[in-house]
């Protein structure tokens, strides 16, 4: 095939529509749903459009494609701007050819003109390496248990349907919940609305349910079903106390038996309070999780952006009173921190390498700045990765570890 015969475009009308719906079907599988995530998006989510659609037509038929899904995260408190890469696919006698790398340049560039901060996609292991992605926020955390190993808890809460009136109050307790992450989703009114309208969160069907406490609202879960395999899931969950979290339990175990389930599967933070209550039970198991693959667009704008989390870090450490230019080495580039008394006054970036103080192999930036590894875990990991001993301290300061996790952000 002649490389001319290929036309890479944007999304354009109904035809292109259909289209890119039958290429999800044939590349996923009828039964993976992600043809009706994409419809969802198109149909209902607030500021998609078909220009984030990206295709490469083979004489007018789109044989490869991906997307960019916008979304928000907090960074230590710092609003984000997020692109994920979503639902990469070509036809399976298109493969081999370069297609993707093509929509992978026409995505980073319009990624990069469009100032994000960083792009995201939970995909397939080692292949988005080659691309520029690192693992850096855990993924697919669960915690599995047999419904017959729950115990037969009391209920002292009302559980009911989640309406649309529970909205306000849900973004309250999910915001709350947050706050133990580093990094997490933020989830605005319109997101929730799409969510609701279609029942549909990510690419799962799913029914939620509000707590309630003498009439308030004060927690709220998200549950779905596979029948075929015997299991439930537990797809989101509000920080809950003991007492929230027995009735919780007890809807679910009832729920279960109701359906002929077998095992409860709790797709949430192994950090959330309820994931730790089924672990205390002795009865629990959490498999290894997978990991988010992150690409930083602009290493020197996110450094930028960051300056009001680095000055709190250094003013309540010993190094708060520091006066330093300090350069973090990425080997073909160098990002220098101009500091004066603690107060980052400068960021700037250099085509030179030349201060060997901090070098930093740039996946394990990416790492480093998401709070996902440590210095004393990635350097004996990373022989690219060198800090001196004079800097070792400060560099400890600047990227601590912290749990992060992603709610489902569409």
């Amino acid at each position: 095939m002649l490389a001319e015969d290929f036309i890479f475009q944007n999304l354009e009308n109904g035809c292109d529509v259909e289209q890119q719906l039958e290429l999800m079907r044939t590349v996923f599988g009828e039964n993976s749903r992600i043809d009706l995530q994409v419809k969802k998006w198109m149909d209902y989510h607030p500021s998609m459009t078909l220009e984030d659609f990206f295709v490469i037509k083979h004489h007018d038929k789109i044989v490869a494609t991906l997307c960019l899904i916008p979304l928000e995260w907090s960074i230590g408190g710092i609003r984000s701007r997020v692109a994920e890469l979503g639902c990469v696919a070509t036809l399976p006698e298109y493969r081999r050819q370069g297609l993707q790398g093509r929509l992978m340049t026409e995505y980073h560039k319009s990624v990069s003109e469009q100032e994000y901060d960083v792009s995201a996609i939970e995909g397939i292991p080692y292949f988005y390496r080659q691309f520029g992605y690192e693992y850096a926020i855990p993924l697919d955390e669960q915690t599995r248990i047999a419904l017959n190993k729950i115990p037969d808890y009391e209920s002292a809460h009302t559980i009911r349907p989640f309406t649309y009136k529970d909205i306000p109050r849900a973004m309250q307790l999910l915001g709350q919940a947050q706050e133990k992450f580093y990094v997490h989703a933020l989830r605005d009114e319109g997101i929730w609305k799409m969510q609701q309208e279609t029942g549909v969160m990510a690419e799962y069907k799913f029914e939620a349910y509000s707590v309630e406490d003498g009439g308030e609202m004060i927690a709220y879960f998200r549950i779905n079903s596979d029948p075929e395999g015997k299991e439930l899931f537990l797809r989101e969950v509000t920080d809950v106390g003991s007492s929230v979290t027995r009735s919780i339990l007890k809807f679910l175990k009832e729920t279960g038996r109701r359906q002929e389930l077998d095992r409860l599967i709790c797709t949430i933070s192994h950090h959330e309070p309820l994931a730790k209550h089924l672990v205390a039970t002795g009865d629990a198991e959490q498999p290894v999780p997978y990991a988010w693959q992150i690409r930083i667009i602009n290493h020197a704008r996110l450094f930028r952006k960051m300056i009001p989390l680095f000055e709190k870090r250094l003013e309540a450490s010993t190094y708060n009173c520091l006066t330093e230019k300090v350069n973090f080495n990425f080997y073909r580039f160098t990002v220098q921190l101009t500091i004066k008394d603690g107060i980052i006054t400068d960021v700037q970036r250099f085509e030179s390498s030349q201060d060997r103080t901090v070098r930093f192999n740039p996946a394990v930036l990416t790492q480093f700045l998401l709070g996902y590894r440590s210095r004393d875990e990635l350097e004996p990991v990373y022989p690219d990765f060198a800090v001196r001993p004079s800097h070792k301290g400060l560099v400890d300061v600047l990227f601590p570890k912290f749990p992060s996790y992603i709610h489902t952000g569409y």
